[in-house]
């Protein structure tokens, strides 16, 4: 009996310690996908504008979730070394038995993987997932409406962490009150993993099965998600496109102020120009008035000088009225 007892104790020591690893990895690298998938579709939108040449290869979100399981492995390499999860046995009084007449007592036993600080470390691993869920809630929201060529799927990777998120948000709490109902807490918790699980996969999936089932004499892979099929050429091309896009517009701007400037020239001119015609017409208009006058002073002035010179001028005058 000892001997069983004691393979007991390492067994549920064992089964205790799996559970923790288990759901915490699990969890870090089914969601961890999902999370960088919809970061690199942000990043990818984001800094298009500011720079096209640069992109984010595949290898940074395998980094990515490589850095989030490392966190997880810190936290429970911790948790186990400091303060190990183990088996309590929480007993209850004596209870008679219901369908036996024998003289029997039932004593109720109900065993815990807990720690001495378990609330601590549960705080700890609830913080962390909490900062990723939110986060990647808000990184699904932003790129809620937006389409990427490379990314096809990136609707439905984002659907499926609203999945996540709302699951974890009722699952966490409802699961930490009903603790002490084993039946219950094991069915709760099951059936929202289970859900959870099958939900993702159905909206990742099965939008590539309809595909490939609609075409499927087409690289139904490579069309719906261009980021596993493009070639090195194509991502080359594009980007080259997209500079000379934006070149391009810039170009266009600086020759539209060109033609702005010289526009605005031109009509300073023609206003000069309309300035310079009216003063010449009214010199034009005073100019024959003056030679008149002096035509007349200096006839006047002939004919008070001498008689000979009257005639000759009024003879002049005549001559020029007949001509």
């Amino acid at each position: 009996p000892l001997l069983t007892k004691e393979i007991k104790t390492v067994c549920s020591f064992q089964i205790c310690q799996a559970r923790a690893w288990l759901l915490s990895t699990g969890f870090t690298l089914a969601y961890g996908a999902m999370f960088s998938k919809v970061w690199r579709v942000h990043r990818f939108t984001t800094k298009a504008k500011t720079d096209p040449k640069k992109k984010v290869e595949p290898w940074k979100l395998y980094t990515m979730v490589t850095g989030l399981l490392s966190v997880d492995l810190i936290i429970l390499i911790a948790w186990q070394v400091i303060d190990p999860l183990q088996r309590i046995l929480e007993t209850f009084p004596l209870e008679d038995p219901i369908s036996t007449t024998d003289d029997i007592k039932i004593r109720p036993e109900l065993e815990h993987c807990e720690s001495s600080q378990n609330s601590v470390w549960l705080g700890l691993v609830y913080g962390y997932k909490g900062l990723i869920l939110v986060f990647g809630l808000f990184l699904a929201y932003e790129t809620r409406s937006i389409k990427v060529k490379q990314i096809n799927d990136s609707r439905y990777v984002g659907m499926s962490i609203y999945n996540v998120v709302v699951l974890c948000l009722i699952t966490a709490p409802v699961g930490m009150v009903i603790a002490s109902q084993q039946d219950a807490s094991f069915v709760f918790v099951a059936l929202a993993v289970i859900f959870c699980c099958f939900l993702s996969m159905l909206l990742i999936f099965v939008p590539k099965v309809i595909e490939i089932i609609r075409h499927p004499k087409d690289k139904a892979e490579s069309k719906y998600n261009p980021d596993s099929g493009i070639s090195k050429e194509e991502e080359e091309r594009y980007q080259k496109l997209v500079t000379e896009n934006e070149e391009l517009e810039r170009l266009i701007a600086q020759k539209e102020e060109k033609i702005r400037l010289l526009r605005q020239r031109l009509a300073e001119r023609e206003s000069q120009i309309k300035i310079s015609e009216a003063n010449g017409s009214g010199i034009n208009a005073v100019g024959p008035t003056s030679g008149h006058a002096v035509g007349t002073a200096i006839t006047t002035r002939s004919y008070n000088t001498t008689p000979a010179a009257t005639t000759t001028a009024t003879t002049q005058d005549t001559h020029d009225h007949h001509t």
